[in-house]
């Protein structure tokens, strides 16, 4: 699972980007109790066209049907803008696994391989992993992903088990499914205690609760529920807030809008994750400079010069 949360961070979904050396990854969207999340591999050649939107590709893997370490083939399946929406991992295999895949080169990256964030914004040694299994998903916009000031990958790094999926439009869940989602977004109902308290609701309820955040500048956040309205039309929840964000090298549109990473951590009670999140601020500013910062910020809300 960390080679996937790595790789949706930093590498890229389109076979045409492709190429040998790279590594591979994809994850389950619900993490069964075996602890098969996913999988991982490496590229060996070129991917070739098979059929419409359908590649073979020669990697090195491993998997329990092999024994081991293995050179084969598999097929990569795309839509219609090539990007990667599927594989089958054996020839005699009729069914294509649907789920999303990323890929990288793993040599010369200007990005860590632990952490996900440039060389110069590493936070490999402020970070431990928690093993908590958190019931959130996070709706992104496909803009956010590689950005210097992305908060999401804290967040995976902090709690590897969260699901991120990238894009503007989202397909509509059941509504069995949809029974279980609260959006935690402005302008619902306000909760004191976070997660926690939505869950002893649900519980009275005998429902079991999963939670959607988006993750994009407040204009495109808008813009999402516009193009998905099965999701603004979900059960909304807003945090008690008791100061302004922290979110120091964006614009805040109000005092009651939290970034993504300040909304989770306040929604799940992380002190971790706040105080990582306060060190990511400190090192943004750093490496922008002092006087670039005050003259660039000082007029937004949450402007602060200590």
């Amino acid at each position: 699972m960390h080679y996937f949360n790595l790789l949706q961070e930093i590498g890229s979904n389109k076979i045409s980007t492709l190429k040998p050396g790279h590594l591979l990854a994809w994850r389950k969207d619900v993490l069964p109790s075996s602890g098969d999340t996913g999988h991982v591999l490496m590229l060996e050649s070129e991917p070739v066209l098979l059929r419409d939107k359908v590649y073979s590709v020669s990697v090195y893997d491993a998997t329990k049907r092999c024994d081991g370490v293995s050179k084969r083939s598999i097929e990569l399946h795309t839509n219609e803008q090539g990007v990667l929406i599927g594989a089958k991992l054996h020839q005699d295999e009729s069914k294509v696994k649907r789920m999303p895949i990323y890929h990288a080169k793993i040599e010369g990256s200007r990005y860590c391989f632990g952490c996900a964030l440039p060389h110069k914004m590493c936070m490999c040694g402020h970070v431990e992993a928690s093993k908590d299994q958190t019931s959130v998903v996070i709706f992104r916009h496909p803009e956010e992903r590689k950005k210097t000031i992305s908060t999401v990958s804290l967040i995976k790094q902090r709690f590897p088990s969260v699901l991120v999926k990238d894009s503007e439009v989202f397909p509509e869940p059941r509504a069995k499914e949809r029974e279980q989602q609260v959006l935690i977004f402005p302008g619902g109902d306000i909760v004191e205690a976070g997660f926690a308290q939505l869950n002893m609701q649900a519980e009275a309820k005998s429902l079991e609760r999963q939670y959607i955040l988006i993750d994009a500048t407040w204009r495109k956040a808008k813009k999402i529920l516009h193009l998905n309205p099965w999701l603004a039309e979900l059960p909304r929840a807003s945090l008690s807030l008791d100061k302004l964000s922290n979110y120091l090298v964006r614009k805040v549109p109000s005092e009651d809008a939290l970034s993504t990473v300040e909304t989770f951590a306040s929604a799940v009670g992380d002190s971790a994750l706040t105080t990582l999140f306060d060190l990511f601020m400190q090192k943004q500013i750093q490496m922008i400079g002092a006087d670039c910062y005050r003259q660039n910020y000082a007029g937004h809300i949450n402007y602060s010069d200590d």
